[in-house]
């Protein structure tokens, strides 16, 4: 329950049972509210005096009123920066603030220990470490960082959003609730399709590349450990302004986004990181790395079921990440199901603009295929006229071409495909190709240093699609 327990305005009867007109403002002689507010700076309606013993009263009946008549989990209290009568801006360390809300939850926890008590306190972290050490949890805002990653602006740290981790705020305990987007904030997917970042024919304006870019933030947002608020709507790119109607207006209601192929699937992708998100301990490790500060972002999680790295590319061209793999050996890509082997620690991989992926040193069930491709209804899901040529040379040592086409199915968006190597007992070798390409004519140099002699084969799988060749390497 979203509860504002900091003001009301002049037709609550608390304030015009003591009022000095009809609608207030209070009196001196009213027991629940402060004649002026001790902190102007921020300041609506009616300030309630927190510490009134017939507030602390009130608040306690209320509190207890909504768990115990309506089952309620808990509460998400609005501005608690303003539960007290330490004058200023509310922003400075306050253990007048700190007592108060210390006897509020302990009052609500003595009815309901289970009880969820979240804070809107936006104070220093000093003062939050106290409250969330003690079990409470505070809002965390990471809006405008999410943002400019999203948007693919990344100069002077712009989209820094390591303040999403608690322990940047030095927290002991994981109860920063962290979000994307409030009822208070731009919504990502409007700012996207207005200011959104460029690069040749990536564009982040186009309705589908920047409900991708959505996807590609959730993954960098839902696995952090710790709890986390989804907005209404966001989970299918919802896109219009909160000034749309008047800041505080009706909004529309979109259920028709469901309609939407490439809306569907983002949902489909946050669903399938909530399930790593309510499944797996990893995801709620305390030993984990976030570094997001330039446009390659990774994250690592360390945790004796399994360890995690994802790697994401923010930017609006492609670029080579050396993400440092916790270990050699095998691991698992999450969305694609497929298996990589480390053998190099320094391993280099190759990122699209926007694209990520999520590896794990054990195989987790693969989502439902395609749900990051973002294409709509109209896309072939299985082509039937890629080619896959003969290399050349063959036989060959070290080096052979190996070349390939990707069809022109009339629309303009790229094609998912990948081309592997085998050996002749069917262990995979190495992975050529693994992105979405556009229709062309492509070709790519196949080195087999590392490599004993014999016969190997070659394969391009897209979709249902699928195409072996035979090659020999001879030494």
């Amino acid at each position: 329950m979203d509860i504002v327990l900091n003001h009301t305005y002049g037709r609550s009867p608390f304030v015009r049972l003591y009022a000095s007109a009809p609608f207030g403002p209070p009196t001196s002689e009213n027991p629940w509210y402060n004649v002026t507010s001790p902190n102007p700076v921020f300041s609506w309606g009616y300030d309630l005096n927190h510490e009134s013993k017939f507030t602390q009263e009130l608040v306690d009946r209320v509190n207890r009123y909504w768990i115990d008549e309506y089952n309620i989990d808990g509460y998400r209290f609005d501005f608690t920066k303003g539960f007290t009568n330490t004058p200023g801006d509310g922003g400075t360390f306050d253990q007048s603030r700190i007592n108060i809300l210390k006897r509020m939850a302990d009052s609500i926890w003595a009815f309901d220990s289970t009880a969820y008590v979240i804070l809107e306190h936006f104070t220093s972290d000093t003062e939050e470490q106290i409250l969330t050490n003690y079990g409470m949890m505070v809002w965390g805002n990471n809006n405008s960082s999410y943002n400019e990653a999203t948007m693919g602006y990344h100069d002077n740290g712009k989209s820094n959003f390591k303040r999403i981790s608690y322990k940047e705020h030095g927290f002991s305990k994981p109860n920063l609730v962290g979000y994307m987007e409030s009822h208070d904030e731009e919504r990502l997917m409007y700012k996207n399709l207005l200011f959104g970042n460029s690069s040749g024919t990536y564009n982040i304006r186009d309705l589908n590349t920047a409900l991708s870019r959505i996807k590609l933030a959730a993954a960098f947002f839902i696995t952090v450990p710790g709890p986390k608020m989804l907005w209404q709507f966001e989970e299918l790119g919802y896109d219009f302004s909160i000034n749309y109607n008047g800041r505080v207006g009706n909004k529309p209601i979109r259920w028709d986004y469901f309609e939407n192929k490439t809306r569907e699937n983002l949902y489909k992708t946050i669903s399938a990181l909530n399930f790593l998100k309510n499944n797996y301990t990893a995801f709620s490790t305390d030993d984990f790395v976030i570094a997001v500060s330039s446009s390659n972002k990774l994250i690592k999680l360390n945790h004796p079921s399994m360890n995690v790295l994802i790697i994401g590319n923010f930017g609006v061209e492609s670029s080579t990440v050396i993400p440092n793999f916790q270990h050699t050996g095998v691991w698992f890509d999450y969305f694609s199901g497929d298996t990589v082997e480390v053998t190099n620690l320094q391993k280099t991989i190759l990122l699209q603009a926007g694209e990520f992926h999520i590896y794990s040193t054990i195989k987790l069930p693969t989502p439902e295929p395609d749900i990051l491709l973002g294409l709509n209804e109209d896309k072939p899901t299985s082509p039937t006229t890629f080619s896959l040529s003969q290399n050349y040379p063959n036989p060959f040592n070290p080096t052979t071409t190996i070349k390939y086409s990707v069809p022109n199915i009339g629309t303009s968006h790229d094609l998912s495909l990948q081309i592997k190597v085998y050996d002749i007992l069917g262990r995979e070798v190495t992975t050529l190709v693994n992105k979405y390409q556009p229709s062309g004519n492509y070709k790519i140099i196949f080195d087999a240093s590392n490599l004993n002699s014999g016969v190997y084969f070659y394969t391009l799988k897209a979709g249902s699609y699928y195409q072996t060749r035979k090659m020999l390497v001879l030494k």
